[in-house]
């Protein structure tokens, strides 16, 4: 069983390995004085991490990244930006434990809704199948045209 507990920006460090998981290319990955940064100029848009916590274990086992907003389309939404599990603590019911944190958070602080995207390949499949047992369903294509 994890112990599921906000991260806030100061202990940065404690989300770090699980965020490199999944995005071990971003800029704000690179060191824990960058991400503590990354989360400190993003704390205006509600971007907060939540970590799952294994005994004996002093980082995160896994991470969700989310935030508010309101959209016209979908009222107040909580929008997952990152859910990540480190690969040795795969398959313990992190992902599935702060996806339901998620919900009651979401329910909590008024929210119509509870939003992600995830990427598309074979490497992704498992998890669009925990997203799907969890009730989460396929209600669009995301688009995207990078600007450089």
């Amino acid at each position: 069983m994890s112990d599921l507990r906000p991260i806030p920006p100061a202990q940065a460090a404690l989300a770090l390995p699980a965020l490199r998981a999944l995005r071990p290319d971003a800029p704000a990955t690179a060191s824990a004085d960058t991400l503590a940064a990354y989360l400190r100029s993003v704390e205006a848009e509600s971007y907060r991490l939540v970590g799952a916590f294994e005994p004996g274990r002093s980082e995160a086992a896994a991470v969700a990244g989310y935030r508010t907003f309101t959209m016209l389309a979908f009222g107040r939404a909580l929008y997952v930006d990152d859910l990540s599990t480190l690969p040795d603590a795969r398959g313990r019911g992190h992902a599935r434990a702060l996806l339901h944190w998620l919900e009651a958070e979401a329910r909590r602080l008024g929210c119509r809704g509870l939003h992600l995207d995830s990427g598309v390949g074979e490497r992704r499949w498992a998890a669009h199948r925990l997203y799907l047992a969890h009730g989460l369903n396929i209600t669009c294509h995301h688009f995207e045209k990078e600007l450089s």
